[in-house]
């Protein structure tokens, strides 16, 4: 489900992006958020050198920050949606 916010930043409202999850996606490419555990770091680093097929794989199992790494990696406006994700509740 997709909405906006009064700034007009496009709100994606997949459940499995958590505001923790948008956070160390943010903190991967450098665009705020905070540092996930060394296994979240190697994960988010696994999804940097992954081709397709094998995102689709790691998608599989983490579907949570595939969903995240995909909207921010992919879509024109995924970072704002993530830090808006991110800000969420604080």
């Amino acid at each position: 489900m997709t909405g906006t916010t009064a700034s007009g930043v496009r709100m994606h409202s997949d459940p499995h992006i958590t505001q923790t999850i948008a956070a160390h996606v943010l903190f991967h490419l450098g665009r705020g958020g905070w540092a996930g555990s060394t296994f979240v770091q190697k994960l988010l680093q696994t999804f940097d050198v992954a081709d397709a097929p094998n995102r689709l794989q790691l998608a599989a199992g983490f579907p949570d920050y595939a969903a995240a790494y995909e909207l921010a990696k992919y879509t024109p406006d995924g970072v704002a949606v993530l830090q808006a994700r991110a800000d969420t509740d604080h």
